[in-house]
């Protein structure tokens, strides 16, 4: 399954965006996908968003009310990742 993805700093906070089809912003159909974007992004919290007629529909294990309303994917360059291949491996450091 390819999915694009970019990396959104509301408040200097890194977050990884990811754009899905909206079944996948439900509880369930969500959590595999979100397992998935995460191993490609360790230690970044991912927030699943699907593009609706009235607006977006997110998903993710925090609030996403006030960063839905300071999104603008117009403005964000996304980069396509394959979830169903490994991720590759990173030498990243630890957040802390």
């Amino acid at each position: 399954m390819r999915i694009q993805v970019t990396q959104f700093a509301p408040h200097g906070s890194p977050i990884i965006v990811a754009l899905v089809d909206s079944p996948f912003t439900v509880r369930g159909a969500a959590e595999p996908v979100l397992k998935k974007v995460t191993e490609h992004f360790p230690a970044q919290p991912v927030m699943l968003v699907s593009l609706e007629p009235n607006g977006f529909r997110a998903y993710a294990p925090f609030q996403t009310g006030e960063l839905l309303a300071l999104l603008q994917l117009e403005t964000l360059a996304f980069e396509e990742i394959d979830i169903s291949l490994p991720a590759p491996e990173r030498d990243m450091p630890l957040p802390f």
